[in-house]
């Protein structure tokens, strides 16, 4: 049988990605939600459903998980301004509800590592999606999956490092560079996404991905040696995450609410807490992040 599946955030980092992999599988019918069509390139669009919408159209929502199985939730609202948080527990709740109402089978989500006590607002926000979404488990299914930070051509937080890894041999930085995080190829978080279509389980559940746990310092000494660099990194106490952030703006591309909720999301960790990625995935083992640099630069 056909399996009818909805990607909303399709036009995204990881959606796109998805999208194409989906393409792949067998079985499969698929729709895509997003805010334009005009992003949406015309060889997938061909290939599946198109809806232009957004989460905080109800009705939309009912037409968009209409006779859906399985529909993945990769929403979030890191650039909407102050009031991201609210519009993250909106967006997730009218997204579980028409899910509901749809009868879908199951939701896969995406969020980030970390844990409430010590977690940026932004991860914070993450957090508070996927217990949204998971609040009604007599009705609906939903696995979700928690990473650090992406390795990939267009990972925001990865192109942000290449960035400043290119211009600057000497980087003074706050001391939160020393900081345990878990990173993870994209490819990797995208076989995950596509295999818990088929994840034989009858409850919710919350699977947490990475390779080794290493600081963003590492990541960046690691990544300058295999683009053939060498940057020495000084950790400084009186960087505070505003001079942060402009310090990131002013040595990479990236745009304030992006570095700031980079600069933010180094004051806590963000590794592994659960087997669970090993229990149910045995079969996919995340490549270690030297080999996952250097397939992005291959494939840059």
């Amino acid at each position: 049988m056909t399996k009818r599946i909805l990607v909303t955030g399709a036009t995204g980092y990881i959606g796109k990605r998805l999208t194409e992999r989906l393409f792949e599988k067998p079985g499969l019918s698929l729709r895509l939600l997003t805010r334009s069509k005009n992003k949406i390139a015309n060889a997938v669009s061909s290939r599946a459903e198109v809806i232009e919408g957004d989460t905080f159209n109800k009705e939309l929502l009912i037409q968009a998980l209409k006779n859906i199985d399985v529909a993945y939730y990769l929403i979030h609202s890191m650039g909407a301004g102050n009031d991201f948080e609210e519009r993250d527990r909106t967006s997730a709740k009218n997204f579980r509800d028409a899910c509901i109402e749809s009868k879908v089978k199951r939701v896969i989500y995406l969020g980030g590592l970390g844990v409430k006590e010590t977690a940026s607002k932004h991860l914070l926000s993450r957090i508070e999606t996927g217990e949204i979404l998971s609040s009604a488990k007599e009705k609906l299914e939903v696995i979700w999956f928690r990473a650090g930070v992406i390795i990939g051509k267009g990972s925001a937080s990865f192109e942000i490092i290449c960035s400043l890894i290119k211009k600057l041999p000497v980087m003074i930085t706050p001391k939160w560079v020393s900081t345990k995080t878990q990173p993870i190829a994209a490819d990797d978080v995208i076989s995950y996404l596509v295999d818990a279509i088929e994840l034989d389980i009858n409850s919710n559940l919350i699977v947490d991905i990475g390779a080794d746990q290493m600081s963003f310092k590492s990541m960046v000494e690691e990544t300058a040696r295999v683009m053939g660099l060498r940057r020495v990194l000084i950790p400084v106490p009186v960087l505070t995450p505003k001079l942060s952030s402009y310090w990131l703006i002013l040595f990479s591309s990236a745009p304030l609410h992006m570095a700031t909720a980079l600069i933010e999301g180094l004051k806590s960790e963000t590794v592994i807490l659960n087997d669970n990625s090993k229990n149910y995935f045995p079969h996919i083992k995340p490549m270690t992040f030297d080999k996952a640099v250097q397939h992005t630069i291959k494939n840059n």
